[in-house]
This record gives C-alpha cells, sequence and structure tokens, in this order.
C-alpha cells in the first residue's frame, strides 16, 4: 500500500488548498511540523483497524493538523474546513496505485490550543477504507 499521508497530499494540493512544502502561503507537510512558515497542514499517518487477514482490504487513519499565523485562528478554522470539504464525500477512486473506496471523519474539527509562538492549532482525524495494489509478497486475495 502507498503512504496515505502522501495519498492525501496529493488530493489537497490538487484542489488547491495549499502547496507542498512551501515556503510561504499554506505549507503542505508530512509527518513534521517545519518552524516556517506559520500557516501549514500536517499530514501524519496515525494506524486504523487492522488489515483484513484474507483480502486486500486495509483500514488506516490519517490525522490532519492545521497550524495559522498567531491572529488567524479563523482563517486555520477555515482551512480545516477546506480540508474536510476536499475529504468527505469523495467518490472511490484510485490514489497513488490503490483503490480508495472511503473516506470518514473519525472526529469533527478540534481546536488543540495554540503553538508555543500563540499559533492557533486545529485537527480533524480520518478513516479510510482502501484496497491496496496486489504485490508478489501478498498472500492476500484481491477483491
Amino acid at each position: 500500500m502507498a503512504s496515505i499521508a502522501e495519498g492525501i497530499r496529493d488530493l489537497l494540493v490538487t484542489a488547491g488548498v495549499g502547496t507542498f512544502n512551501a515556503s510561504s502561503g499554506w505549507s503542505i507537510n508530512i509527518g513534521r511540523s517545519p518552524v516556517t512558515p506559520d500557516t501549514i497542514i500536517l499530514i501524519t499517518e496515525t494506524g486504523g483497524l487492522p488489515s483484513n487477514p484474507a483480502y486486500l482490504l486495509d483500514f488506516p487513519n490519517v490525522q490532519v493538523k492545521v497550524r495559522g499565523n498567531a491572529s488567524g485562528y479563523l482563517a486555520a478554522l477555515n482551512k480545516m474546513h477546506e480540508v474536510n470539504d476536499v475529504l468527505l464525500g469523495l467518490p472511490s477512486q484510485d490514489v497513488n496505485g490503490d483503490r480508495w473506496d472511503s473516506i470518514t471523519q473519525l472526529t469533527n474539527v478540534a481546536h488543540l490550543g495554540y503553538s508555543e509562538n500563540q499559533q492557533p492549532l486545529f485537527a480533524g482525524n480520518y478513516a479510510l477504507i482502501v484496497e491496496p495494489a496486489s504485490s508478489p509478497l501478498t498472500n492476500r486475495i484481491p477483491l
């Protein structure tokens, strides 16, 4: 299975929500939050339910965090809602070689407080149903 975080990144970049590893504007990053710019969207894979042992069917989870400017509470909140708009209701499609069947929200948008630099932080957690591409090493059967 390809990286879920990379797939989410690609969907958000294509939708115009941000730019991957940008030095200004809304920067979309994977796994680690950069110091700059202030406005970032961070995507992290967070586990999920166990994979089906017989069939190629996985249930990964991902968290998306948004950090805004120190005075940008509403802008950060709105950016988190843009992420929701892109991900929720996404039709079944191929993403980076895997078949993504659905994305559902595990939690509504949550305000996590503020960073040490007084930047507002928001997060959303999502569950996916993915049919990973077959590999020569798998013992599981495609659907």
